[in-house]
């Protein structure tokens, strides 16, 4: 089963799609990640949330404001805007008789996530926060995104841009389909995920697409409560980045069993 549903928000409407029919105890709440990377994700995703739901969960995943079905455009919106898209969801989610959600953030939506908790918590309680592939910053996040500008500028013969700084200056700029302007890129660049944890929920870190864990997670998990938190790696594809991969089956168990462990089973 699945449903649409567009709800309010300040400026523009926002579209949930609802994976399962509504219960009271097993809900997620899916963060997606943002740009190309989105709609890369969303077969996958989809797949995802049908397995859940098979397994007793309705899943409801959020269009931010200027992506998806959701109403406007990306250049209209900051980090900020999107912060409250999540607060919207959830008061909506509570409007319909959730008691309580599970996060599940992919990519740019963990980072959202793991900036929104203690705000959620003041209208839902979380169970538990599953990151699939977390971006730890927002600037990284981006530099990656720019690079598919710098790599279709130089294609056309034309010389080397810092095309951070082109932004920053005033000068939106479409990459790769999306107009960036300064608001929007400085709002993702000061974005990071946080070095201690001032919320207890627990979390299960997901990395996907990578036979071990790396350094750097380790590094920025280093403050976080040990048994507050979870890592585990996954080989597969980087389907986030690669067109045309629609399944990820070994995904499929580990999710939900990630899941399962705040609910007791």
């Amino acid at each position: 089963m699945i449903q649409g549903h567009f709800i309010a928000s300040a400026q523009h409407k926002l579209f949930i799609t609802q994976y399962g029919q509504n219960n009271s105890q097993k809900n997620v709440l899916l963060l997606p990640s943002l740009f190309e990377e989105m709609n890369l994700c969303r077969a996958i995703l989809a797949k995802q949330a049908f397995y859940l739901n098979q397994h007793g969960y309705c899943v409801y995943a959020l269009d931010y404001a200027g992506t998806g079905d959701s109403e406007g455009e990306v250049e209209e919106f900051t980090v900020q805007h999107w912060q409250q898209n999540v607060l919207d969801a959830v008061s909506w989610l509570s409007a319909q008789g959730v008691s309580s959600i599970d996060l599940w953030g992919v990519r740019f939506g963990a980072l959202l996530a793991m900036q929104s908790v203690q705000s959620i918590q003041e209208l839902l309680p979380i169970n538990s926060i599953l990151l699939w592939k977390p971006v730890a910053k927002g600037k990284q996040f981006m530099t990656q995104f720019l690079r598919l500008k710098q790599a279709n500028s130089m294609m056309q013969g034309q010389e080397k841009v810092n095309w951070r700084q082109h932004i920053l200056d005033g000068n939106e700029t479409e990459v790769a389909g999306y107009p960036i302007n300064s608001a929007l890129l400085r709002s993702i660049d000061e974005l990071e995920m946080p070095k201690q944890l001032e919320f207890d929920v627990p979390i299960c870190w997901m990395e996907l697409a990578a036979a071990k864990l790396t350094p750097a997670i380790a590094m920025q998990t280093k403050l976080w409560p040990d048994d507050q938190y979870q890592l585990a790696s996954y080989e597969g594809s980087a389907f986030w980045q690669i067109p045309e991969i629609f399944v990820q089956p070994d995904l499929l168990e580990p999710t939900l069993n990630a899941l399962e462990v705040s609910h007791g089973a």
